[in-house]
């Protein structure tokens, strides 16, 4: 064997190495997700806003008028399919995202705090793969969750409205999904850092609280990732999705990511 394929096939064996153990562990988490109470938590949080939202949207002015009784007549404009949109945006923005934010934050966190961290690095199991593992199968079941639920929301919409347009319920949508994918990564990193749920939880909000001030601030609103907060509202209202916030928040969620696994890799267990 000559000197240069000694060399590469060293090579070859560290970046398998690296990713040692990946999919045993991706299915582990896959199971854990099924058997335990975290799939169940969002699918049951995802599904009530899929079914309320378009019915919320629908009603809204009956639902007031009779709230407010016969003393008090408050006029409002006649809901249209952009007002689910709106809506399901809205939910999706706020306790949802907080919802996939805590799946997040207990990724790594909650296996440090609950002292079962190390067992699974006891095996042939390398720390790069055991961080991709949890990012892939939060990434997944997310995604699952909102594509679901936005095909609820989607049919409920086309049942109760006239002549719908679905494409800003979905580009609001995927605006959302390069949201959370950069809010995720962020609570993942910290996730690796710090041994508890809250922390990594409150670095992840922290990150959407910073975002939103940058977003004050026209060029950050325009060319990077301060901008995707108010995408989601603009394309669910039927505007078009900025492409420079969706470029950057997507190199800036692979940059988390990678921070992740450096932060991952030298930690003490």
């Amino acid at each position: 064997m000559t000197a240069g394929t000694s060399t590469a096939a060293r090579r070859g064996r560290g970046r398998n190495a690296a990713l040692d153990g990946f999919l045993p562990m991706l299915a582990k988490e896959f199971r854990e997700f099924v058997r335990t109470w975290r799939i169940w938590l969002m699918a049951a949080t995802f599904a009530f806003f899929a079914l309320l939202d378009p019915l919320i949207a629908r009603f809204a002015p009956e639902i007031l008028a009779t709230a407010l009784g016969d003393g008090l007549v408050i006029q409002v404009p006649d809901p249209t399919y952009l007002d689910v949109a709106v809506q399901w945006s809205g939910d999706l923005a706020q306790l949802l995202m907080f919802v996939v934010l805590g799946l997040a934050a207990g990724s790594v966190a909650g296996e440090a705090s609950s002292g079962t961290l190390v067992m699974p690095l006891t095996k042939p199991l390398s720390r790069r793969a055991f961080v991709l593992a949890k990012v892939t199968s939060t990434v997944a079941v997310s995604a699952v969750a909102v594509v679901l639920g936005t095909a609820v929301v989607s049919g409920s919409t086309l049942l109760l409205f006239e002549e719908v347009d679905l494409g800003p319920l979905w580009r609001s949508v995927g605006a959302w999904s390069v949201l959370a994918l950069l809010l995720l990564a962020i609570t993942m990193a910290a996730s690796c850092a710090f041994s508890s749920t809250i922390a990594a939880l409150g670095v992840g909000l922290g990150g959407y609280i910073v975002l939103g001030i940058l977003g004050l601030w026209g060029p950050a609103r325009s060319y990077t990732p301060a901008g995707l907060p108010e995408a989601v509202g603009t394309a669910a209202s039927g505007g078009e999705v900025p492409l420079w916030p969706v470029l950057t928040g997507i190199l800036a969620a692979l940059v988390a990511l990678v921070l992740a696994l450096a932060i991952f890799r030298r930690r003490e267990l």
